[in-house]
């Protein structure tokens, strides 16, 4: 995970601290949006992933509270972790690079298939691959 970690400090110019919350808010949003046993398997592949996520997830992850209702369920769990990013001080265009290298990383590590069956089962995701 520190390799990607770095990678998105090189291209967001974040602190290591905050790119590594960054990362796991992004991959709670994976683990808790994503269907279970392709996300299973992502993380598998990517040592420490469900570690990082378990870490930085937690409230607004699930798309709960006003985002998820105004999301009606199905893109609350994107706009809640857009919605804690911003909180955590990252621009909209560091989140899109923090989700175009998240998702490159995993590609690498786990197959471009796998994470194509992940992303597509999580609204809004599909327009970063």
């Amino acid at each position: 995970m520190q390799d990607l970690i770095d990678r998105i400090v090189e291209k967001t110019g974040l602190a290591p601290e905050m790119a590594e919350k960054a990362t796991g808010i992004m991959l709670s949003l994976v683990k808790t949006q994503g269907d279970k046993a392709k996300v299973a398997q992502l993380f598998d592949a990517i040592p420490g992933a469900g570690e990082l996520a378990q870490l930085h997830g937690g409230d607004g992850a699930r798309g709960g509270g006003l985002l998820g209702m105004l999301g009606g369920g199905m893109m609350g769990g994107p706009l809640a972790a857009v919605s804690k990013l911003q909180a955590t001080g990252l621009s909209m265009d560091q989140i899109k690079i923090l989700g175009k290298e998240t998702l490159g990383y995993a590609k690498e590590k786990a197959g471009e298939d796998l994470v194509k069956d992940v992303a597509s089962s999580i609204p809004g995701i599909s327009g970063y691959l």
